[in-house]
């Protein structure tokens, strides 16, 4: 196949596009051009295609290029020109699509090192707006638009649109079994009209027990000048309690907030859908707030595989949330799809500071990294499962996986989407201290 992926149809151009016409004597000069900087840009490189290749697969793409209606050409290869180039791999038949051509160098492999070629060789003559966007339409194709795994990342994303909602009282009824929503009752019947907390806004030493009961968490170890943000579990539930406004903390009292009007399930004998709908709202609130706690815990954390290891917590949860979506796949074994999906930075042609060690030593991080994010996304779902948001299940191949209780899926499916949106959106809060 000419192409590596299906390309968004509807992907908006925001610079300036047009085609542009050259002669074949023009291209001739610049297929010579291009075949002798590639010859030296590939050499010692083992992941590119031969010289002899990527000429064949330059010489074919420019070809079908120049043939295509209006004045297209790969010298001035300007966003309408490539969108009508894969428009016309998109459409063309088995035949073409199946050339051993492409399986040397395949046409996005082509543009990728072309847009290279003229911007290094300064052959470029478009505006800068053309080359922005002819870059992110190869770029996208390349799989690398928006970091590791996207593409793969993307699927499992796109999957929560598919989970199907159960009737609202059984949602409420399923929602209400979890530990961190059926403690917020007796909760706030234990902090009455107030309870005091510390200087600093957190539950006292002797109350921290208390509410790792109600959640159905092991005794909290308390360490000398230790605090209830120790405890994860116990600060995630803190801190969605805040954000939903059940409980407000002013100084160092703690008190019901607005948000406990919105807790009501919808009475059994009520004709009224709204109350129920409003109950349901909060829950999914609650769920969202409680999840971003933990998926910020892990941006915010002093590492730079934090982002690496959201992705995969998300990617896991999504899996989870859709159970015909890779069945049979354990938790393990999606880590290593993410595994192989993160790219390696490193330049190729940078020898470093260690000349011909640095391949090694490359691989060796490589390696680390994919362990270190592997263990903090088993150890977050482990969190999330020990809170009962996740069930677990032993698979046929080996291993485990995770579900959500199909009830309470789209509640959970829907807090998720609003949780990533934030993060798109720049807006994630931050966890409590």
């Amino acid at each position: 196949m000419p192409t590596s992926k299906k390309r968004s149809s509807a992907k908006k151009r925001t610079g300036v596009s047009r085609s542009v016409g050259t002669s074949p004597t023009a291209i001739s000069a610049l297929t010579l051009a291009f075949g002798s900087w590639y010859k030296t840009h590939a050499e010692g490189l083992d992941d590119h295609p031969t010289p002899e290749a990527m000429l064949a697969s330059f010489s074919r793409t420019a070809s079908i290029t120049a043939a295509l209606p209006g004045k297209r050409t790969l010298a001035h290869p300007v966003p309408d020109t490539l969108d009508a180039l894969l428009d016309h791999f998109d459409e063309a038949d088995d035949t073409e699509l199946d050339d051993p051509i492409w399986e040397g160098a395949s046409v996005v492999e082509v543009l990728d090192h072309l847009l290279d070629f003229l911007i290094e060789t300064e052959r470029w003559t478009g505006t800068t707006a053309e080359l922005e966007e002819s870059s992110e339409i190869v770029h996208e194709l390349m799989g690398d638009e928006g970091g590791a795994a996207s593409g793969f990342f993307t699927l499992l994303v796109e999957s929560l649109e598919t989970v199907q909602a159960a009737p609202v009282d059984a949602q409420l009824a399923s929602l209400d079994r979890w530990a961190p929503i059926s403690a917020i009752a007796p909760f706030l019947d234990w902090i009455g009209a107030e309870k005091t907390l510390t200087a600093t806004g957190a539950l006292r030493t002797a109350d921290i027990p208390v509410a790792t009961s109600m959640l159905g968490l092991p005794e909290h170890r308390q360490v000398p000048g230790g605090s209830m943000w120790d405890s994860q579990p116990l600060s995630a539930w803190w801190y969605a309690l805040h954000e939903t406004r059940i409980v407000t903390t002013e100084g160092s009292a703690l008190r019901p907030g607005p948000g406990v009007d919105g807790l009501d399930a919808l009475d059994a004998d009520s004709t009224d859908s709204a109350d129920g709908d409003t109950a349901l709202e909060l829950r999914v609130a609650f769920i969202r707030h409680y999840l971003t706690w933990w998926l910020t815990k892990e941006l915010d954390a002093d590492t730079e595989l934090g982002s690496e290891v959201t992705i995969r917590v998300i990617g896991q949860l999504c899996v989870a949330l859709s159970p015909e979506l890779l069945p049979g796949a354990s938790v393990d074994a999606l880590n290593l799809v993410f595994d192989d999906a993160r790219p390696d930075h490193d330049d190729p042609d940078d020898e470093g500071l260690f000349g011909d060690d640095d391949e090694e030593l490359s691989e060796e991080v490589h390696r680390l990294s994919n362990e270190y994010a592997s263990e903090r996304t088993i150890a977050v779902l482990g969190e999330l499962a020990a809170s009962g948001a996740l069930a677990e299940s032993p698979v046929a191949t080996g291993g485990i996986r995770y579900a959500v209780e199909p009830d309470r899926a789209h509640a959970f499916a829907k807090a998720l989407q609003q949780a990533i949106g934030g993060f798109v959106d720049d807006d994630a809060p931050a966890p409590a201290p």
